[in-house]
């Protein structure tokens, strides 16, 4: 039985060769994540009710198909969330970092999980009960808001990468990616790519041939260097011009 299937329990037997639990009152991201309102009781509650665990590298956080009983907030690393095409390719949906938190739509819905979450790189997160979190909407009404917020805000960044992948040219959409994947990597205007340009090329909507001459286009005009996985930002300026990010 999977992880996410059977909830909590499973988390706990796999804790003796982890880091301590992390404190909440202390967490790098209190202040940018729907923790930033709660009320001091409601900390207490995550911090007394959440697991935490480490995922290598190529495992899965959300499994599509199975009841999604909780969250998970993630502390360090890169996770990727995508769906399987009936032509059986992947479609990479987003991809997310530390202060993000995936499976939350599916988990405060009561329904399955529609898509799959893995990691891209060793990642830190986490986990949050169902039943805990509707307990804490219910008797805090300052993180029940923001809670809904964050959820807006989250749909909002679907839409506009839906409207991205049919308005913008494939320059553009790398040129965004570059700075949303350098802003979750701590602005230090390099990225290292921890997926494959197979999958970059499906998040931004286009073959991966096409995303190679992007890129070697992008580094002619002295935008980027690339070396291997790993590409240097140039001239911050230009690709975020390019990008036309509002």
């Amino acid at each position: 039985m999977s992880r996410q299937a059977t909830g909590k329990g499973l988390h706990k037997s796999s804790m003796s060769d982890l880091p301590l639990n992390p404190d909440c009152f202390v967490c790098d991201y209190k202040n940018h994540n729907v923790l930033h309102c709660a009320a001091h009781e409601t900390i207490e509650r995550i911090n007394a009710g959440k697991d935490f665990t480490i995922f290598p590298r190529g495992k899965h956080l959300v499994t599509a198909g199975v009841k999604a009983e909780g969250f998970f907030f993630i502390k360090s690393g890169l996770v990727r969330s995508y769906v399987q095409l009936a032509s059986g390719k992947e479609q990479t949906l987003r991809l997310s970092g530390p202060g993000d938190w995936v499976g939350f739509r599916d988990c405060i819905s009561d329904s399955i999980s529609h898509h799959n979450v893995v990691a891209v790189e060793d990642t830190h997160a986490c986990y949050i009960t169902g039943a805990l979190i509707d307990a804490l909407v219910k008797d805090d009404s300052n993180f029940q808001k923001e809670v809904f917020r964050q959820m807006a805000k989250e749909w909002r960044e679907m839409e506009e990468h839906v409207v991205s992948l049919g308005t913008k040219q494939v320059h553009e959409k790398l040129a965004e990616i570059l700075i949303v994947l350098d802003n979750a990597q701590g602005r230090k205007n390099h990225v290292e790519l921890k997926v494959t340009r197979d999958v970059l090329a499906t998040f931004i909507g286009t073959k991966t041939e096409t995303l190679v001459r992007a890129l070697s286009d992008l580094k002619a005009r002295e935008f980027i260097s690339v070396d291997k996985n790993r590409i240097d930002i140039l001239n911050r300026d230009a690709l975020y011009s390019l990008s036309k990010i509002a």
